[in-house]
């Protein structure tokens, strides 16, 4: 199969017959001194070897080696020079940052340990999620006789560009995509229709494995002990299987705990006080099999900490709620910003890593304010946040006037009367003249979000209207820096 033939640095750029091999030729530099030779590579040949997805957790338990690439040619081999393989695995065919595996090569075939796969694999894929993914792959190739070794080409040639789909080691446990709360709820059965489905951060549920529920007890079933335990989607559609209780009966009101297979210790967790809670459940085993869990009061506001506030809790926006499950208000916001349940950095925090879902994973997952294209978004913003669906929306404030019988315009929405915002929009003015009626704040020229009520606590979407408290020529200013939302009317 191999001709032999000694070729220098001036041989090279011949042509190389192979799977579509990626080259890269840099004119070299002038040589003062006399350089390595470097082989050429015309009719080095490889192919991929890879037939189907790669499992490397049944290579790794089979004690096998994973054969990744064929040589199908190479010619012009010194004598006593053998080919030598150094692979290369990345996330894209770009090979920014890529990680760099051993191979052997026996028979023309290029082998891989599984052990350094599975080690690219996480380390490119940040990733405990035993799913598939699939990687590119290249080869560098060495000319090797002892101590000498020379790379075939020079430093910017590989060879046998490829992609090749793997399966990384088995972690040991397993995390279900959905997992479900069920006890008084669902009347101590596994019912489907009953079961109060638990929210995820979004992203695979191996790395991010907390879920939580919203839930109400009230003062009848506080008084019978309110009882839950967690089951995974797989139990719930065949109506049998896995169900997580407390590891101890003893321990079954406690506010934090952990969670074990319920046939092991059959024992459910239990409220016995009224009021809403959250329910949180981290669902990946730590080293003894064991899930944890917490139940806390359920939020009661969320604080808007970005650098719309200069990242200064002391002057966060807060968003309310009716029901501890949806959140809402405005907040001057500027490129980024998080959620967080109380104002310090040791509280629960919500960022986002997909537009329009929240997530509690740590690290830089900011929420980006991005309205349109448009990445600094400085502006003020209706902000919905959603504790159970872990989703949010924000909607732009463009203009915000007041509008009603005791306006000039009346309740004509052409004829609204526009105020004007503060540098950090939270206070809105406009000199008008009222008279005897009511009248309205309204934002974006429609009726989606606007404030009624009272001056003293201007409520979204109420149905009151604002009685005018004085009558002629006034200024009116709305002030949204803080709840409850006011807004005064001076002559």
């Amino acid at each position: 199969m191999k001709k032999f033939a000694f070729f220098s640095i001036l041989a090279l750029g011949f042509g190389l017959v192979s799977c579509d091999n990626d080259f890269d030729f840099p004119n070299p530099p002038g040589q003062s001194n006399p350089q390595e030779p470097i082989f050429e590579t015309a009719n080095l040949e490889m192919t991929s070897g890879v037939n189907g997805t790669i499992n490397l957790d049944q290579a790794n338990n089979d004690n096998a080696l994973v054969a990744i690439a064929n040589i199908v040619s190479a010619e012009n081999i010194p004598a006593g020079y053998e080919l030598s393989f150094v692979g290369q695995m990345s996330e894209s065919d770009s090979f920014a940052n890529p990680f760099e595996f051993q191979t052997s090569v026996s028979d023309n075939v290029i082998y891989a340990n599984p052990d350094d796969l599975d080690a690219g694999f996480h380390k490119l894929f940040n990733t405990l999620d035993p799913s598939e993914k699939t990687t590119n792959i290249r080869y560098k190739a060495y000319a090797v006789n002892g101590s000498a070794t020379i790379r075939l080409g020079g430093e910017n040639v590989y060879f046998c560009p490829m992609t090749a789909t793997m399966t990384p080691f088995n972690p040991g446990f397993t995390v279900e995509e959905e997992y479900y709360l069920i006890g008084t709820c669902t009347n101590g059965t596994i019912d489907a229709a009953k079961a109060i489905k638990l929210t995820n951060g979004g992203g695979s549920p191996y790395d991010n494995p907390e879920f939580s529920a919203v839930i109400n007890v009230s003062a009848d079933e506080a008084d019978n002990g309110y009882e839950w335990a967690i089951v995974p989607r797989s139990t719930l559609t065949a109506g049998s299987g896995t169900i997580f209780g407390v590891t101890d009966s003893e321990l079954a009101s406690e506010r934090n705990g952990f969670l074990t297979d319920y046939s092991s210790n059959p024992a459910y967790a239990t409220i016995t006080e009224a009021g809403p809670y959250q329910i949180i459940v981290n669902m990946r085993p730590d080293e003894d099999g064991l899930c944890s869990y917490k139940v806390i009061n359920a939020v009661e506001q969320l604080y808007v900490i970005g650098l719309g506030c200069d990242w200064d809790f002391g002057k966060a926006q807060i968003l309310q709620t009716s029901n501890n499950i949806t959140y809402y208000g405005y907040a001057h916001l500027n490129t980024e910003f998080k959620l967080t349940v109380e104002p310090n950095w040791q509280a629960t925090a919500y960022g986002s890593e997909e537009k329009g879902k929240l997530t509690t994973k740590p690290g830089d997952t900011n929420i980006k304010v991005d309205q349109n294209g448009d990445p600094i978004a400085n502006a003020l913003y209706w902000c919905d946040a959603n504790l159970v669906n872990m989703t949010y929306a924000l909607t732009k404030i463009n203009t915000i006037a007041i509008i009603g019988d005791a306006t000039p315009g009346g309740w004509d929405e052409s004829k609204e009367i526009a105020m004007t915002p503060s540098a950090d929009f939270l206070t809105w003015t406009v000199k008008t003249t009222l008279t005897d009626g009511s009248f309205k704040f309204r934002a974006n020229n429609a009726w989606a979000i606007n404030l009624g009520g009272t001056l003293e606590n201007l409520v979204q979407n109420s149905p009151d209207n604002i009685p005018a408290p004085i009558t002629g020529e006034v200024t009116i200013t709305l002030d949204l820096s803080k709840l409850p939302y006011t807004a005064t009317v001076v002559k």
